[in-house]
């Protein structure tokens, strides 16, 4: 059997795009706690210690994108009948998707 196609999202309700947008502004100050580091000369240690928290907290932010894309993916895919193999195939594409995160 064939994978069903992957399914065109519909824009990020308000909410979610508003707590991603905080996730990013956070994630944009740890860039210029990083860049303001270096600029002074900072050890290594603080440095790392810094690209730590902001690499968190983007891959967090790519985390929490795509379980939107899924929660609105499983949404469009029940009002069409939902397939009891459409739930295996919309997580698989989420682990897919997560795994090339690392």
């Amino acid at each position: 059997m064939s994978a069903a196609p992957p399914i065109a999202a519909p824009a990020l309700n308000p909410q979610r795009r508003s707590e991603l947008l905080h996730r990013l502004r956070r994630a944009e100050g740890q860039v210029r706690g990083l860049q303001k580091l270096l600029e002074e000369g900072a050890d290594c240690t603080k440095i790392a210690q810094q690209l730590l928290a902001t690499r968190h907290a983007l891959d967090s932010t790519y985390v929490r994108l795509n379980l939107s894309v899924a929660e609105q993916e499983l949404a469009v895919r029940q009002t069409e009948g939902l397939p009891p193999e459409a739930i295996g195939e919309v997580i698989d594409r989420l682990q897919d998707r997560l795994g090339r995160a690392r």
